[in-house]
């Protein structure tokens, strides 16, 4: 049942308003865009805000923080006696076995949920996430002994799901739901779980508030108690929050290289737990403090999530105090009035007249790249990722679309559906757009010519840090259609570029 978390100034926490207002102006560096941020003490929130227009109730992309909402549920079926650590993948997926025609093999036959818990699988290489996923971690050679050796493994994080499905009998996002989330004031209803085309539940997949990530955060705090019920055992928790493996040589920084527990991360300080999902996506547990943080945001990697993390451990967590400080009722009206302000820089305003008949009208898309389209993308090599979740009766590919514009907005819709509103000023205002995500649909678009003969549109999708900039160019057969979309990586990976062509229709 959902109860509000209490709210207590930074001083009854143990940290000064000035030192929080510091530290929050710390993570608006140059290579992030922050959007969400909580902390809390003793289960007393003390300093929370969104840069606008992301806001509180806002649903947000996890990416791997979503493993550790199925670690959890692992740890309940553990608890409740549904399932042992030690149990063989190969008795677990035993149909698929026969199905995908996989003939075991020593390693395979010793590989153990405990093994893929702490992404020991022994494996050299991760499996693809294709239609058939399951096949191909399966089929995947394990090369090393299954335990010794550390190899971040999503797909290992999915097939934790599968586990749960499996002994529960039910979808990972109902089991939660009842076994979690109606216990510790998450809302079921409006955390998103996508799905994997065989129906499984995509931990990659997950949108939720910065609260919840929160409200996990102190359930780890509290050894898995909630109002005085064990949910998950503590004795699973210290495990959980051990050191499982060893990350050592994972990378060049030492919150990446101290360790792994059960699909969370070791950090750098003794005793400070991890929730960790790609471009920043964080919840920090440091139990001897009884402190967490959440937050979110969309952060240039390598480097941006890691500034990010730097400066949360450094300037708010490893300054609290362990007694309240005395009350500052100044500092704290400063630290109020700047959460209050804190918006993300919007877009440049159009400045050059063009008449609207130029680009209005109806297109046919004449061919091109599969993700020359406007939906969200994330794409660690050349495939977008979050097609695996595309909903089947909405289309996957941009075929058709119309542009309707006047002085003040250009309203763009792509295969008689999906209508994005895109305004000239370049003000952000939230609109729903149905799309082949159409739980994770809220974007804010904007449009300008940059010069007689191209028209932009740039699509910013809120449930995410996932944007799109659509340039249509007149050519003398139409239009010429380039989709960029962000990765969020620097260096050359930094963005996609997709082309495609359009045609004019005659009404």
């Amino acid at each position: 049942m959902y109860q509000p978390l209490e709210r207590i100034t930074p001083e009854q926490a143990g940290i000064s308003s000035r030192q929080v207002e510091q530290c929050l102006r710390s993570l608006m560096h140059d290579k992030t865009e922050m959007h969400g941020f909580m902390a809390a003490r003793h289960g007393k929130v003390f300093a929370e805000c969104w840069w606008q227009p992301y806001g509180p109730q806002l649903v947000h992309s996890n990416h791997s923080l979503g493993k550790s909402y199925t670690a959890t549920a692992i740890g309940i079926l553990c608890t409740r006696g549904q399932l042992d650590l030690d149990e063989r993948i190969i008795d677990i997926f035993a149909d698929e076995m026969r199905q995908y025609h996989v003939q075991p093999y020593d390693k395979l036959e010793q590989l153990t949920v405990r093994h893929v818990l702490k992404m020991a699988t022994g494996m050299e290489r991760n499996p693809m996430l294709n239609d058939d996923w399951i096949g191909e971690f399966l089929k995947q050679p394990i090369v090393y002994q299954p335990g010794e050796r550390f190899l971040y493994n999503t797909s290992g994080a999915c097939l934790l799901g599968a586990i749960v499905e499996k002994k529960a009998g039910m979808s990972l996002h109902r089991y939660l739901s009842e076994n979690l989330f109606d216990k510790i004031g998450i809302r079921a209803d409006e955390f998103v779980m996508l799905r994997f085309k065989n129906g499984y539940c995509a931990e990659p997949g997950t949108f939720s508030k910065t609260e919840d990530n929160l409200r996990l955060a102190m359930f780890y705090l509290n050894d898995g108690r909630w109002n005085g019920e064990q949910i998950v055992s503590d004795a699973w928790m210290h495990e959980a929050m051990s050191r499982q493996i060893s990350t050592e040589g994972n990378g060049d920084s030492p919150d990446y290289c101290s360790g792994y527990g059960y699909q969370l991360w070791l950090s750098r300080i003794p005793g400070v737990y991890r929730f960790d999902g790609g471009q920043g996506q964080f919840g920090i547990i440091w139990p001897e403090k009884d402190l967490v943080v959440a937050l979110h945001q969309g952060g240039l990697g390598p480097d941006g999530p890691q500034i990010t993390l730097d400066r949360v451990m450094d300037g708010l967590m490893t300054l609290v105090a362990d007694e309240p400080l005395p009350e500052d009722p100044e500092a704290l009206a400063s630290l109020c009035a700047f959460e209050q302000s804190l918006r993300v820089p919007e877009q440049a305003a159009n400045t050059l007249p063009v008449d609207p008949a130029v680009f209005s009208g109806r297109y046919a898309v004449t061919g091109g790249d599969a993700d020359a389209d406007p939906w969200i993308s994330v794409s660690p090599g050349t495939y977008n990722f979050f097609r695996a979740f595309f909903e089947k009766d909405k289309k996957a590919d941009f075929t058709d679309f119309t542009l309707e514009i006047d002085e003040e907005k250009c309203v763009f819709t792509a295969d008689g559906y999906a209508e994005f509103v895109a305004w000239f000023d370049g003000k952000y205002r939230m609109h729903y757009t149905d799309n082949p995500l159409p739980q994770v649909g809220d974007n804010c678009s904007t449009a300008r010519y940059t010069d007689a003969n191209t028209l932009e549109i740039t699509i910013k999708w809120m449930h995410s840090w996932f944007e799109n900039v659509i340039r249509f160019e007149k050519t003398d057969s139409g239009l010429a259609i380039t989709t960029v979309k962000d990765r969020l990586q620097a260096g050359p990976m930094r963005y996609s570029i997709h082309h495609a062509a359009a045609v004019k229709q005659t009404v």
